[in-house]
């Protein structure tokens, strides 16, 4: 299944934020993370104080439960997204 996890964090989270997402895309990249978890995407803005995760999962369960293994203290919103329109290219 196709997740999407909204990150908010606060001034004071930031540098929490920098090693999370240093640690994730790091395990990506190794594929080390947990079976059944597939990162598809990470986009981040420091600005925005925000960040979205493409997921794709077996369960929700199983996303969050790793999510409680990095402690994190900021806000996430995991949603399971309908697609309206999806730009196909035949190229």
């Amino acid at each position: 299944m196709k997740v999407v996890v909204v990150h908010q964090w606060e001034d004071s989270q930031k540098d929490a934020v920098n090693n999370f997402f240093n640690q994730l895309v790091s395990m990506a990249k190794g594929k080390k993370l947990p079976k059944g978890m597939k990162l598809e995407s990470v986009r981040i803005s420091q600005d925005a104080k925000t960040a979205i995760c493409e997921w794709d999962v077996d369960n929700m369960d199983l996303l969050m439960q790793a999510a409680k293994q990095f402690n994190i203290t900021w806000k996430i919103t995991p949603v399971i997204p309908q697609t309206l329109y999806e730009h196909k290219s035949f190229f």
